[in-house]
């Protein structure tokens, strides 16, 4: 669950808890000890009513929430064009409303606050509006947990008062009756009973893992998540580091209290050694996935055991939702492996999740977690359905967008984050022309729930077939091409580069007030065949520097397309006439008129227009290697193949390689 609404942990997500109360936490689980409530695979919202407006109020973001929310036409223009989604968010929120209209102006008073100052954690589940789960009806649910008073002057968050949630539950009720002719219902509380575990090997199992995992680090169960992240994060570096100067990298990475800073601890390294630390950095969070793997784990495994079997409160046949994932799971399975030698980083992504499933036989239940309070903390236990969830998606994703809708392939990701204000996708490349991946990629970007925007940033160089005739592609052709696969995708905007070069306008960008404010995050969306790129580095402290607040993250993907997909091999195809094959690497949703159409413009220059262009760019084209697209996701530079740890029983991080300079 979101940050705003407080981080939906797991286990091994807490770095306060001891692995002794992580074990009671276990053994209380197995013995049926646990209060639990159906964690559901809805549409996040966020809700409150202003009584001087009269009117609801919903947030997916800080920067609603500080605007006061967004009413029901706010809400409405948000989502307008996206389908399905739209639909759900309109009649969800429509229904909330008209909920509350029933209560009295005390009550309103009691559970809102005097102007929507109390917000309430609420997910909207519609069969037509999917993300993974079949639920049966359209339901408003409002959890139990993540709800908080918002203050507007310091965009602080606080408890909700006593009495507030118990005034709201009184009330239910009645806010039901009041909807008993719309489509949608409201529901509170889901609560789940776990079944005790008769055999208690499961529990004992992931207790003996974890001791394993402790005594490899030196370490026993009343350390805690924290100190064994630290510890693997340590042993892990390269030793050609100091022990202390590793400590420090472990506490930067970890962003531990004492933590010295990039700036102090690039202080007096070689030039050499302040690239294997930039290496390093650049793949921080490859290196805590893997850091925390074994208790993940271990965790993971018990987890599956105790949710097996549970049936979900908002499904009648539970046994047929089961069957249903499992058969597309396999169907998923099956096309991924035959696409298997176009596209091997599509086939590691599913192995990997593969791994955690381990048999089709463990997916046993529809819920996609449960929920609990642990000393005033909260936790969910997730089984298969996260690994599920990522090997659905990726089938989407290869299959391309015709049929699918960005709501089907979004996870259960909560919308609000620990960021404020909007998060921005930028894709930036040549794009000479414009493919079925680099379009993959943004739509994936745009599908994510919480991104509400993709900007496509297009290189204003043009680029040249190196087959005769030569064809040139312009920055111009390629905005045409993009505005043509995006008209149905009003989250993706298009723009062609302004500064000196794509990347630069990136930075460019991270840096303008105009454009970011404090609280918002810019999204960088690259494919994993290219986590070790450095072009982005600086992203963060440059947005430390020039514009404080903003926040820059990477988004990794499965690489979208097969073979020949580089912008050099389409114009080459493009020169030689092979229509056929230009054809077949253009995005799949794209009709038979379409598809002519771009042929037609990426074949339309004259010999007199193509000499113009040779003439006035020869200096542009002769270094066409150094900043645009050259296959999928290009603009993110080199793939480094470092394997940040390796199954050892002290792994460590390699040096990343040295590269020469162009």
């Amino acid at each position: 669950m979101g940050g705003v609404a407080g981080h939906m942990d797991h286990l091994y997500d807490n770095r306060d808890l001891s692995f002794n109360e992580m074990k009671e936490i276990m053994a209380a689980a197995s013995d049926a000890d646990l209060k639990t409530e159906e964690k559901v695979d809805g549409q996040n919202l966020f809700l409150s009513y202003s009584i001087p407006e009269g009117k609801a109020k919903g947030a997916r973001n800080k920067g609603n929430l500080r605007a006061g929310g967004l009413d029901a036409p706010g809400l409405a223009t948000k989502f307008a064009g996206r389908g399905f989604l739209e639909s759900a968010f309109n009649g969800g929120f429509n229904a909330f409303e008209k909920a509350v209209e029933s209560l009295s102006d005390k009550e309103k008073m009691s559970i809102f606050g005097p102007d929507a100052d109390i917000w309430y954690n609420a997910e909207i589940m519609d069969p037509g509006a999917r993300n993974v789960i079949n639920y049966d009806g359209k339901t408003l649910k409002i959890h139990n947990v993540g709800h908080f008073v918002f203050d507007k002057e310091t965009a602080e968050r606080s408890p909700i008062p006593e009495g507030s949630l118990g005034t709201l539950d009184s009330a239910v009720d009645r806010m039901q009756d009041s909807l008993s002719t719309h489509e949608f219902s409201i529901a509170r509380e889901a609560l789940i009973n776990l079944q005790k575990l008769e055999d208690k090997a499961p529990l004992q199992l992931a207790e003996s893992r974890i001791d394993k995992a402790l005594r490899d680090e030196g370490l026993d169960s009343s350390s805690t998540v924290g100190e064994y992240l630290f510890s693997r994060v340590v042993n892990g570096i390269d030793n050609s580091f100091s022990l202390e100067m590793r400590k420090n990298i472990a506490r930067y990475l970890l962003k531990l209290p004492g933590n010295i800073g990039k700036r102090a601890l690039k202080q007096g390294l070689s030039k050499d050694d302040a690239q294997d630390l930039d290496s390093v950095i650049a793949t921080s969070k490859s290196i805590l996935q893997q850091a925390i793997y074994p208790i993940e784990m271990a965790v993971h495994d018990f987890t599956v055991e105790i949710l097996k079997g549970l049936e979900s409160v908002f499904i009648a046949d539970n046994k047929k939702e089961v069957q249903r994932l499992k058969k597309e799971l396999s169907t998923a399975v099956k096309q991924i492996t035959d696409n298997g030698p176009e596209n091997p980083q599509a086939m590691e992504v599913m192995q990997r999740h593969l791994n955690k499933i381990k048999d089709f036989s463990q997916i046993t239940t529809p819920i996609e977690a449960v929920v609990f309070d642990y000393n005033g903390h909260t936790y969910k236990f997730a089984g298969n359905f996260a690994p599920l969830n990522q090997i659905l998606g990726l089938f989407r994703y290869q299959k391309g967008p015709k049929g699918v809708t960005k709501e089907s392939l979004t996870s259960s990701a909560q919308v609000l984050t620990e960021k404020d204000g909007k998060k921005i996708a930028l894709l930036p490349g040549g794009f000479k022309p414009p493919h079925a991946g680099h379009y993959g990629l943004a739509k994936l970007l745009a599908s994510e729930p919480n991104i509400d925007e993709v900007v496509v940033i297009i290189g204003k160089k043009p680029r040249m077939s190196q087959e005769e005739p030569k064809v040139i592609i312009t920055a111009n052709q390629s905005k045409n091409l993009w505005d043509l696969y995006t008209k149905d995708d009003p989250n993706i905007k298009v723009r062609i580069q302004q500064g000196k070069t794509p990347v630069a306008d990136v930075y460019d960008l991270i840096g303008d007030k105009n454009e970011f404010s404090e609280g918002d995050t810019v999204i960088l969306g690259k494919s994993d065949k290219d986590v070790g790129d450095k072009r982005y580095a600086r992203a963060q402290s440059w947005a430390e520097m020039h514009n404080p607040g903003v926040t820059v993250e990477e988004m990794v993907f499965p690489v979208i397309g097969g073979s020949n997909m580089g912008g050099t091999a389409l114009r080459d195809m493009v020169a030689t006439g092979n229509k056929d094959m230009f054809m077949s690497k253009l995005p799949e949703h794209l009709s038979e008129t379409e598809r002519e159409d771009v042929w037609n413009l990426v074949t339309s220059n004259s010999n007199e227009s193509l000499d113009r262009m040779i003439d006035s760019s020869l200096d542009e084209i002769s270094a066409m290697s150094g900043g645009g697209v050259g296959g999928y996701a290009s603009p993110f530079g080199r793939t480094n193949k470092t394997n940040v740890y390796r199954q050892t029983k002290k792994p460590r991080i390699k040096k990343a390689k040295r590269q020469r300079r162009r």
